[in-house]
């Protein structure tokens, strides 16, 4: 075995061990598991490679100590003779977490240095408090304690219960706290939790109150959270076990009389985020009640007469679509039945109708209404109850589009399955699963391709191919899950084609994929990740005039909601785009740039500051007080990256095209500071990397609008971003048609070296047009590009 040494901490008095190199790589996973129960302190340690190492020596006590407050952050792994790599300590066998101390004989203040934060205690018995004298409540007088504890938990991703204290957000250089809950605790927070659960049972005494939904809410994400430890405690086995089975009960509960479906359906998603801690009969049934939320098929039986579907495609779509239907798959011309509802965009003949060569059981015929429609209007059959179902074709524009239709209020009349075929799709699926969340959605997930002839006229289309098999999938009446092996048949090639849950159009199949890209209850975070469902929403209108001014919503950032919340969704799905349409990003670690990486995160703020974000190597400050915060999560068992996109509830009321600079800005500096970016030219400079971030919000800035509104967000972002004045006519341009062509959107490597030059030619286009802004953009100074704090903001625009 080859030794190895671990170094925890920076600098040349950072604590050393030495270690043996057991297995890395693919095997590692595995080879760590089967040596974790046996002798000796094992260590997994996971990255871009993982590895298990075993300790060479027997650790004391005060390493033993300094070993477990390292799990789950990142560590120096010192190979003789070789530059040392940066892994993340995931997990320690249990031979270690036997010695861990007693829980100490005092409360311990969970929010203790954080200012303005609701205070929680820890009891020395295990239970939670919102001070220290007198016994816990139990009762339904304990729903602040019980929030202010789900709103704790809500702002960590990737510590539990075995990690009260991850590194401080404010005092990053702080020695890092060992204290975690024991699994005696555990076992009284559970007792407490299910006393606060009888009495704001929804068939209880207080189930007519408006607190008792709430406080349930927030005990499930206690629950949630209890389950969560096990995966990094294995002491936590039965406790997790124990409230798993609550979390089972309460899906029952708020099923009967006096429950809440939204609170139902959210316990279900906890469940299923818990799976990998829940037992293999645990996980069956949570995959089974996940299954239950959403329609395995279209509701056959309910449904009588024709399948009658609108074609709602862009003007340059339209006449090759409606061929492509004739000449590829026999559809034939026929006249409009009676009782056709008139199109909305009347300058036509109105629809072009065409029946398909096949039938449905019993004869039941399918007919295709298509007809030429803009974002304005795309949704209107969607209304209708004459039609079955909407097929809308069309360029996305980068998402505009969508956000624009979705801008339009539409009453869903009857059933309706919907497809979307343009590009990524499921950047803005939340938006229209907010507009219509009774319809069976089928969203596109990478690019939808087309091919074009003689005077660009649509020659092939994926979008019609897959259309085309999900009608033959409802002439057969099958479930969602076989129509997906229809679509997965007609799809095209897509780089995205090796990922086990890839399917070009994503449907209510897919549950698990669904819920990361859509938020339902309108809070600003995807469902997938909602660790705490607020039933106290609060509209929050966003304001151009204002953007940059920071002020209080009122509220707590988990209360957020209204066009606020809908503006961070916005924002969050544009990262996608941005990592699939820039070459710039394409070494993010496991293809995460055509993943769908990015979700929303919902609000944060100075009170509830994100915790468990990874820094890097970039210049620390308080996560509180910065506008944008994306946290990057790698999968401890492989090289799989998610993000979550987090914004100030401060600065909630921005503009949604400030926050999708802010959120792009911040995405691209914690990604170098993580090194996920930069290690190659033209990146690997601090020139380099902030004309990337230039034509990042270049790129996110072409939208139709007015110029001068364009020009006023761009002015603010240089501000907010610590950028001088720069032309964003003269960015634009190095954002070229070359690259629009090669699917560079948001910056390219070329378009960087047109900006500053080369390394054998510096200067570029930016030092002959403004030769003071190029210094600025060259200094030294770490601060350039970077976010200012809030309070700077609020002097800058001040001044």
């Amino acid at each position: 075995m080859k030794e190895v040494e671990i170094r925890i901490g920076r600098g040349d008095q950072a604590p050393r061990f030495a270690a043996v190199l057991v297995k890395s790589g693919s095997t590692a996973t595995r080879s760590f598991e089967r040596a974790r129960s046996g002798a000796g302190v094992q260590l997994h340690l996971t990255g871009e490679r993982n590895y298990h190492l075993a300790l060479a020596g027997e650790p004391s006590a005060a390493d033993r100590a300094l070993l477990l407050s390292a799990v789950g952050q990142k560590i120096l792994l010192d190979f003789p003779g070789r530059r040392a790599v940066r892994q993340r300590l995931a997990s320690i066998s249990g031979q270690v977490l036997q010695d861990r101390p007693e829980p100490p004989a005092a409360a311990l203040d969970l929010t203790a240095g954080i200012h303005g934060a609701a205070p929680l205690f820890l009891l020395p018995g295990g239970e939670l408090a919102g001070d220290t004298a007198g016994p816990a409540l139990k009762d339904m007088s304990v729903l602040p304690v019980f929030v202010a504890a789900a709103r704790w938990i809500s702002a960590r991703r990737t510590s539990s219960f075995e990690c009260l204290f991850p590194p401080s957000a404010f005092f990053p250089d702080e020695p890092l706290r060992t204290e975690r809950l024991t699994p005696s605790q555990a076992g009284a927070l559970l007792g407490q939790v299910e006393a606060v659960l009888a009495a704001a049972a929804p068939g209880g005494p207080n189930a007519a109150i408006d607190d008792a939904v709430q406080l349930r809410s927030a005990a499930l994400t206690v629950l949630s959270h209890v389950v969560a430890t096990a995966l990094k405690d294995p002491e936590f086995r039965a406790a997790a076990d124990a409230a798993a089975e609550r979390v089972f009960r309460l899906v029952d509960e708020e099923a009967g009389p006096g429950g809440r479906s939204e609170l139902r359906a959210h316990a279900i998603s906890l469940l299923s985020l818990r799976g990998p801690a829940l037992r293999p009969e645990q996980q069956t049934r949570a995959q089974a009640l996940l299954r239950s939320l959403s329609r395995q098929a279209p509701p056959y039986a309910e449904l009588s007469g024709p399948w009658r579907f609108a074609l709602a495609s862009a003007a340059e779509f339209f006449s090759g679509e409606v061929e492509l239907l004739q000449t590829k798959y026999g559809f034939t011309k026929i006249a409009a039945p009676e009782g056709t509802p008139k199109p909305p965009n009347m300058w036509g003949d109105g629809y072009e109708v065409l029946q398909a060569p096949f039938v449905g059981k019993g004869g039941r015929e399918i007919v295709v209404f298509a007809r030429s429609a803009s974002p304005r209007d795309e949704n209107f059959e969607m209304s209708q109850e004459f039609f079955s179902g909407l097929l809308v074709s069309r360029h996305a524009n980068l998402g505009a589009y969508d956000m624009r239709a979705s801008a339009i209020q539409t009453q869903q009349v009857g059933y309706k399955l919907m497809m979307n075929c343009q590009c990524a799709g499921l950047t803005t699926r939340f938006a229209i699963a907010r507009m219509f969340p009774d319809a069976d959605i089928f969203s596109s997930w990478d690019s939808t391709y087309f091919r074009t002839g003689e005077h660009d006229k649509v020659v092939a289309s994926e979008g019609i191919d897959c259309f085309v098999a999900i009608l033959r999938g409802l002439a057969e009446e099958e479930d969602f899950a076989a129509i997906d092996q229809r679509i997965r048949k007609a799809q095209w090639h897509h780089r995205q084609s090796r990922t086990p849950d890839f399917v070009q159009f994503i449907g209510p199949a897919h549950p698990l994929v669904v819920a990361r890209y859509q938020d339902i209850n309108r809070d600003g975070k995807a469902d997938y990740y909602d660790g705490f469902l607020d039933f106290r929403l609060v509209e929050i209108a966003e304001s151009l005039k204002d953007s940059a001014v920071p002020r209080d919503p009122g509220a707590s950032p988990s209360q957020i909601s209204g066009d606020a919340a809908r503006g961070l969704g916005w924002a969050a799905g544009s990262l996608n785009r941005v990592t699939q349409y820039s070459e710039l990003w394409d070494s993010l670690p496991g293809q995460a740039e055509i993943l769908y990486a990015f979700r929303a995160g919902g609000f944060f703020s100075g009170a509830e500051p994100p915790r468990d974000v990874p820094a890097g190597k970039g210049p620390r400050g308080e996560l509180g007080r910065l506008p944008a915060v994306v946290r990057y999560v790698r999968d401890p068992a492989g090289e799989a990256l998610t993000a979550d996109v987090l914004f100030h509830s401060h600065l909630s009321h921005s503009a949604q095209e400030l926050k999708r600079l802010l959120v792009g800005a911040e995405a691209w500096w914690r990604a170098i500071d993580l090194g996920y970016l930069g290690d190659a030219a033209p990146l690997d400079t601090p020139l380099g990397q902030r004309a990337g971030l230039l034509l990042l919000l270049a790129g996110l800035l072409e939208f139709p609008a007015d110029q001068n509104f364009v020009d006023g967000l761009w002015e603010m972002a240089l501000d907010m971003l610590h950028l001088p004045r720069l032309s964003r006519s003269l960015i634009r341009r190095c954002n070229s048609d070359e690259d629009h062509n090669n699917g560079n959107y948001y910056g390219s490597a070329r378009g960087i070296r047109e900006l500053i030059g080369t390394a054998d030619a510096p200067g570029g286009a930016l030092k002959q047009a403004n030769p003071e802004a190029y210094e600025e953009l060259a200094s030294a100074d770490p601060a350039i590009g970077r976010a200012r704090p809030l309070g700077e903001v609020a002097q800058a625009a001040g001044a």
